[in-house]
């Protein structure tokens, strides 16, 4: 199981963990020329402020 609770890097305020939508995932290798097959271990989750003031949240 996966667990990030650390709070914002910004603001200190609690963060929300969010499934990040999968990105098409290519057909062929990835990675070095004898590559893997795969997304290239992509973060399992995004973490989202909590605190709708903080800068990271600006775009939201």
């Amino acid at each position: 199981m996966y667990f990030d609770t650390k709070p914002c890097s910004v603001c200190g305020a609690q963060v929300e963990l969010r499934p990040v939508s999968a990105p098409e995932v290519p057909d062929g290798p990835v990675g070095p020329q004898e590559g893997y097959v795969g997304d290239a271990d992509s973060t399992p989750d995004e973490r989202v402020c909590t605190n709708p003031e903080c800068p990271t949240r600006a775009g939201s």
